[in-house]
């Protein structure tokens, strides 16, 4: 038996007549109820939008109490009622994961307490950050081509995404004694100047 909370949220009047938080809570309570879970929190934002959450006082106080490890799991309808951006709901599961805390989806088969559960959030963040290295790579061949028709143009500076600034922090929190060599070992196509020069800029580290 696990502790959870359980967390809604709607935003709009439409969402409301669609999917109330009440019957989120119900279908919520119904599911621990299944599996034998203790409801020891519910958190409700009525009426908020997921698109900051700093107009969502439950969310914030939930995530306290994640800190304080007040429940061994989460559980919500869909991730979206967390955070509508995949970027923001992987930061949501990695900080969750720091505090030993799991989070359970009903909808879509989400339950980071199981391997294959924690694997599939795993295997969004790879696609993720995959897809800011084939940017990178993308730059690259684009600049030899030019160089091979004879175009003059300077190398396009590299950018981090704000998902990869995210990740450093957190590993820096995780490990402030790691070196930068070692961070930057952690990101594809990254040098170190590259990577420090951004987490200076991004106020991660002091310049």
């Amino acid at each position: 038996m696990m502790t959870v909370a359980l967390y809604a949220r709607v935003s709009t009047e439409e969402q409301r007549k669609k999917d109330s938080v009440e019957s989120q809570l119900i279908h919520l309570r119904k599911y621990a109820d299944t599996y034998n879970h203790k409801i020891v929190a519910e958190y409700v934002d009525d009426g908020k939008s997921g698109s900051s959450i700093a107009n969502r006082p439950a969310y914030i106080q939930m995530m306290n109490d994640v800190k304080r490890h007040k429940f061994d799991a989460v559980i919500g309808y869909k991730l979206d009622r967390f955070h509508r951006k995949t970027l923001n709901a992987l930061l949501f599961v990695d900080t969750l994961r720091m505090r030993n805390v799991s989070l359970i989806i009903t909808s879509q088969n989400i339950d980071t307490s199981t391997a294959m559960g924690t694997a599939m959030m795993q295997i969004t963040a790879v696609f993720a950050e995959l897809e800011t290295a084939n940017t990178i790579e993308r730059s690259k061949l684009g600049m030899e081509r030019a160089k091979a028709a004879g175009t003059v143009c300077n190398r396009p500076r590299v950018e981090l995404s704000q998902y990869q600034i995210d990740k450093a922090r957190r590993i820096l929190t995780e490990d402030p004694d790691i070196s930068m060599r070692a961070l930057a070992g952690q990101f594809e196509g990254i040098t170190r100047p590259t990577l420090i020069r951004a987490l200076k800029e991004a106020g991660v580290i002091l310049k």
